[in-house]
C-alpha cells in the first residue's frame, strides 16, 4: 500500500491503483461538491455543510473484477439551528464509505469509473448529505432551554396566552400520568 499526503482533489488517476490497493486522502472544500448547475451549498432544511469547510475524505482503492472498489470515511462540520431556541449549533457529519465503481454503473448501486480517473466527488457528496440531521437538531440545554426568550417560556400549567385553563377531560389519563413524574 501507497501512503499519500493529503491531496486537494477527489480525482484520483487510476494508474496508481494498479492491481492492487492504493491509499487516497484528500481535504477539499464544500463547494467543491457542489455541481455548478447547483449554487446551493451542501444543505439538508436548516442544516447545511458551509461553502469553505473542509470536507475530509480518506480512502481506500483496490482494483476488483469489473471496476474499483472504494472504502473508508467522508467527515464535514456542519452548522444548523436549535429546534427550541434557534441558536446555532454545530456538528460532524462522519460517514463510512464502501462504493464500487465501474464502466457499466447500475443505477443507485454503483459509480461511473472513468479509464483514466475515479472521479469520487458524487459519492463524497452521497455520503455527507446522508450523514446530514434531518430531523431538528436539539439544543444541548436541558429543557426549559436558557436561551429560549421570556414570552416563550411557559410553565407547565400555562396556556401560551398566560392564561390558566380547565383541563380538558379528554385528556385526563395522560394528565395523571404526567403528574406522577
Amino acid at each position: 500500500m501507497t501512503r499519500r499526503d493529503p491531496q486537494r482533489s477527489l480525482s484520483v488517476p487510476v494508474r496508481l491503483v494498479g492491481d492492487g490497493q492504493f491509499e487516497w486522502s484528500a481535504v477539499v472544500p464544500a463547494s467543491d461538491l457542489t455541481p455548478d448547475y447547483h449554487a446551493d451549498s451542501l444543505r439538508i432544511a436548516d442544516i447545511e455543510v458551509p461553502p469553505g469547510t473542509d470536507v475530509c475524505v480518506d480512502v481506500t482503492l483496490e482494483r476488483i473484477s469489473g471496476g474499483l472498489s472504494v472504502a473508508g470515511e467522508v467527515a464535514a462540520a456542519w452548522r444548523g439551528p436549535c429546534a427550541r431556541c434557534w441558536i446555532t449549533l454545530d456538528g460532524e457529519a462522519r460517514a463510512h464509505v464502501r462504493e464500487v465503481f465501474t464502466v457499466t454503473p447500475s443505477e443507485g448501486e454503483q459509480y461511473l469509473l472513468d479509464p483514466e480517473l475515479v472521479n469520487l466527488v458524487p459519492m463524497v457528496r452521497e455520503a455527507v448529505l446522508l450523514e446530514l440531521p434531518i430531523e431538528a437538531v436539539p439544543c444541548p440545554h436541558a429543557e426549559p432551554c436558557p436561551n429560549l426568550p421570556d414570552e416563550l417560556v411557559q410553565s407547565a400549567d400555562e396556556s401560551p396566552h398566560g392564561s390558566t385553563e380547565a383541563a380538558d377531560p379528554r385528556w385526563a389519563a395522560l394528565d395523571v400520568l404526567r403528574d406522577r413524574r
